[in-house]
C-alpha cells in the first residue's frame, strides 16, 4: 500500500482480499522525486500525484503529465493518491497513463529475481491488468530526458464526473522530422495510440487543414467502445474535438 485509495476501494468491494497488506511508505527511496538534467525524472512508488503536480521540474519539462495530474479526482484524493499506485490500477477512465505513455519512459520493477525495466506502453495489458507478477513491486516511474523542443499536453472531457469519457495526451518533438505522439485514454479498454494520426502530423506542414485532417484521422482510427458513460460514436466525436484542440495547443494556433 502506497497511498491506498485503489487498493482499499477494491477491498471494500471485494475485488480484492489479500491475507496482509504492507505499508511501504516509509521506504525513504520510494518517496523520491529527482530531475537530473541530461538524464530525466525519476518518480517513486510513494510520490503523490500532488507533489507531481506541484514539481517545478514536471511543469517545466513534462507539461502533459502536470495537465494529467493536477485535474485528476479532487484535491483530496491527489494528495494521497501516488501516481504509481494510480498506473497499476489500469482502469481505463485514469488521467495519467495516457500521459506518461506519450511522454515514453519505463516503469522499474523489483522482485526476487531482481530488477527489470518495462516500457511504458506495454505496461498495461487490459482492465485491472498489468505486466507485473504477484512478487514483484514497481518502485519507479523513469522518464527520459524531455527535448528542449518538445511540446505536449493533455485534454480530457469528464461531463462533469470524475470519470474521463475520453481524453488525449500529445507530445511533439519540433524539428526537421517531427517526433509525434498521441495517446487516448477513457475511449477503450487500454489507452491507444493513433499511428495514422501521428503520421499525419509528423509529415504535413503545420496548418489548420493539417490539424483537422490529423483530428479525423484520429476519429477514424481510435478503436472506441460504448458503455454506461457514452456511446462509441460519441467517443469518436471527443477523439476528433479533443484532438484539434491539443494540436492547436502544441503548435499554438
Amino acid at each position: 500500500m502506497g497511498g491506498g485509495v485503489g487498493l482499499l476501494a477494491f477491498m471494500k468491494e471485494r475485488l480484492m482480499s489479500p491475507a496482509h497488506v504492507i505499508d511501504i511508505k516509509g521506504i525513504r527511496e520510494l518517496k523520491e522525486l529527482k530531475y537530473t538534467s541530461g538524464i530525466g525524472l525519476s518518480i517513486g512508488a510513494c510520490v503523490t500525484l500532488a507533489e507531481v503536480a506541484q514539481s517545478d521540474a514536471v511543469r517545466q519539462h513534462y507539461t502533459a503529465l502536470q495537465e494529467a495530474v493536477s485535474r485528476a479526482a479532487d484535491p483530496m484524493i491527489r494528495g494521497r493518491a501516488t501516481l504509481v499506485g494510480n498506473l497499476c490500477e489500469a482502469i481505463p477512465w485514469v488521467d495519467s497513463p495516457p500521459a506518461l505513455i506519450a511522454l515514453g519512459g519505463v516503469v522499474r520493477v523489483n522482485g526476487p529475481r531482481g530488477e527489470r525495466e518495462v516500457d511504458l506502453g506495454n505496461f498495461i495489458k487490459g482492465p485491472v491488468d498489468i505486466e507485473l507478477q504477484p512478487d514483484e513491486l514497481v518502485t519507479h516511474l523513469v522518464l527520459s530526458e524531455s527535448p528542449p523542443s518538445r511540446r505536449s499536453t493533455f485534454q480530457k472531457f469528464s461531463a462533469g464526473s470524475e470519470f474521463s469519457v475520453a481524453s488525449v495526451a500529445a507530445s511533439v518533438v519540433l524539428g526537421r522530422r517531427r517526433e509525434v505522439r498521441l495517446v487516448y485514454g477513457g475511449v477503450s479498454s487500454t489507452p491507444l495510440r493513433s499511428l495514422e494520426a501521428e503520421k499525419v502530423v509528423a509529415e504535413g506542414e503545420v496548418s489548420e487543414a493539417m490539424i483537422q485532417k490529423a483530428a479525423h484521422v484520429a476519429s477514424r482510427s481510435v478503436q472506441c467502445v460504448s458503455d454506461v458513460l457514452a456511446s462509441a460514436d460519441y467517443r469518436r466525436h471527443l477523439v476528433q474535438v479533443l484532438t484539434t484542440k491539443a494540436l492547436k495547443r502544441v503548435f499554438e494556433r
